[in-house]
């Protein structure tokens, strides 16, 4: 037990000498994720939420661009295919942070229950909203399932928030009775 104890605090020691802190990935993993939202709304915006009909592929293919004539005959555009495989590749690139994200909590704030769970609870999430996005290409768009997979992914992104804010207020060199007027 003292020997994990002692083999944790170390890794804790060597990784945040590092030029990138916990609190710089948390972030980075709050901004992918909202750029990941936003890619999805434009996606949604422009009609291309069925470009790439089957799931997780895109056309039976991870790189539908590798082969034209998918996009020849596809009834999209090159574009709308483009924009709904990049929120999918990029969804997939942000929920490894946000597992990164929640182990790094576990890490490198043992002691801090807020910054654990709000970040545990986007790595919860994370499965259930996946199984939603989905569900969203292969049930053709139903509106229950796509505004349930916004409202699942508000929650991560607050979540993230959450986990963001208060790894920054909690380390800042700041006084904190400067900010909080306390006495």
């Amino acid at each position: 037990m003292a020997q994990n104890s002692a083999n944790s605090n170390y890794l804790r020691k060597t990784i945040s000498e590092g030029p990138v802190k916990f609190e710089h990935i948390a972030g980075l993993t709050l901004v992918l994720t909202y750029i990941v939202m936003l890619l999805g709304a434009y996606t949604s915006a422009i009609g291309a939420g069925l470009s790439c009909p089957d799931w997780p592929s895109c056309y039976g293919t991870w790189v539908p661009f590798f082969q034209p004539d998918i996009i020849a005959n596809s009834p999209y555009s090159a574009l709308q295919i483009f924009a709904e495989w990049a929120h999918r590749g990029l969804a997939m690139t942000a929920g490894l942070f946000i597992a990164g994200t929640a182990v790094g909590a576990w890490i490198f704030y043992p002691d801090d229950t807020l910054v654990k769970w709000s970040a545990t609870t986007a790595l919860i999430l994370l499965p259930i909203q996946v199984v939603l996005g989905r569900l969203t290409v292969t049930e053709n768009l139903e509106p229950i399932i796509v505004t349930t997979h916004l409202g699942v992914a508000i929650l991560i992104l607050l979540s993230l928030l959450m986990t963001v804010l208060t790894t920054y207020l909690r380390d800042t060199r700041v006084d904190k009775s400067k900010i909080w007027g306390e006495a």
